[in-house]
């Protein structure tokens, strides 16, 4: 077992799937009047003829996140934005972790009373949420701090997972060849 953070990244190969759903929903609520979240900085913002960010109508076949995991796997924080490829999603994160000192912190009042989030910016552009929603506003306060610490030490995964849709069966055993077709893909 680990013990640092990871991020791991998630491929969701359709706009309809209910894991992406409900990642939207999460992020809707957590948009405020004072935070952009569908940007991503200019350096990762394009591929060569892709848009890396899919949630503002341009979805690419495939498309995925990144979620920041404890050494339990439990989530500390999530993408803001979604991208069109694993290259980019990978390469913001190992950019995002050199910028942590500089990053500032909104918190934000959840869609019922008592619920509390936040939202991590970098140079005014949203590229981190609360992956739920806190009690108080101190809790959502000291989920963040720790996410952001363990965001500058995690282990950056070297591969992208497919998430199957829920009550899927467990998908066969991954072949090695698997990573290298699913990386390619997204």
């Amino acid at each position: 077992m680990s013990t640092s953070a990871s991020v791991v990244f998630s491929v969701f190969i359709s706009a309809s799937d209910p894991r992406l759903q409900g990642w939207l929903a999460l992020r809707e609520h957590l948009q405020s009047g004072e935070v952009t979240l569908a940007r991503i900085p200019p350096a990762v913002r394009r591929a060569p003829g892709r848009s890396a960010v899919a949630t503002d109508g341009s979805w690419a076949t495939q498309s995925g996140i990144w979620r920041l995991l404890a050494s339990n796997s439990r989530e500390l924080g999530r993408s803001s934005s979604v991208y069109s490829s694993f290259a980019l999603a990978r390469s913001h994160v190992l950019a995002l972790q050199l910028g942590v000192d500089r990053m500032a912190v909104t918190i934000v009042t959840g869609p019922a009373s008592g619920t509390h989030g936040w939202v991590a910016t970098l140079d005014d552009v949203a590229v981190m949420t609360s992956g739920r929603w806190y009690g108080t506003t101190s809790a959502s306060r000291e989920a963040c701090a720790g996410a952001l610490a363990a965001l500058r030490g995690a282990v950056v995964t070297v591969d992208a997972r497919r998430l199957a849709a829920p009550g899927a069966r467990r998908p066969r055993p991954r072949r090695p060849s698997d990573d290298a077709e699913l990386a390619g893909a997204w």
